[in-house]
């Protein structure tokens, strides 16, 4: 099933549960099935260790150890709906702390590849918001400990800096993205 979420911070789901400091959410999702499932979104309080002042966004329903499964496949009724209250409240917890960037992992390549394409069917509504960037095979190579090197990626490929999303880049499933920051973009201010 082809899947592409229109995203718009006016059709939500209900958000509950909001900590104060805007780190932990929770709402309910419909799936098609007609059950409702709880989703939670977390960001991490600690930022990542090798990019300064980007923390980690995760969301998904809890596992049975009470930690978000972010690889959880579900099959929602409205993936347009899951998307914009996952961005919204990302937005939310930027507008409180505008230095911060949030990162988001593409777990495999084909989640990146489905975040990508969303990113760029709704770039012209996210750009409103967010400055977009990419990171290529950064997550995967540091998941497994930063002084690893004995990797079986192409070196060639790895860029360890964010390359800024433009409108309609075309970028192959191979040499994908993998992780995807956003910080939020000042009015009136620097955009670059």
């Amino acid at each position: 099933m082809s899947v592409s979420p229109k995203i718009d911070f006016d059709e939500l789901y209900e958000i509950e549960n909001i900590s104060e400091d805007l780190r932990y959410s929770y709402f309910n999702s419909k799936l098609e099935n007609g059950k409702d499932i709880s989703l939670s979104v977390k960001i991490s309080n600690q930022c990542h260790a090798l990019l300064p002042n980007v923390y980690n966004i995760s969301f998904g329903p809890l596992n049975a150890r009470g930690k978000i499964n972010d690889k959880a496949e579900l099959s929602h009724a409205d993936y347009s709906r899951v998307f914009s209250t996952i961005l919204f409240s990302a937005y939310a917890y930027l507008k409180n702390n505008p230095t911060h960037y949030l990162g988001i992992d593409g777990s495999d390549n084909a989640r990146a590849y489905f975040y990508y394409r969303a990113l760029q069917r709704n770039f012209n509504f996210l750009d409103k918001y967010f400055r977009m960037f990419g990171v290529k095979y950064y997550v995967r190579i540091t998941r497994f400990g930063k002084t690893q090197y004995d990797n079986p990626f192409d070196f060639e490929d790895i860029m360890p800096y964010p390359f800024r999303i433009r409108k309609g880049e075309q970028i192959s499933q191979d040499h994908m993205y993998n992780y995807f920051i956003f910080n939020l973009k000042q009015k009136g201010g620097n955009t670059q």
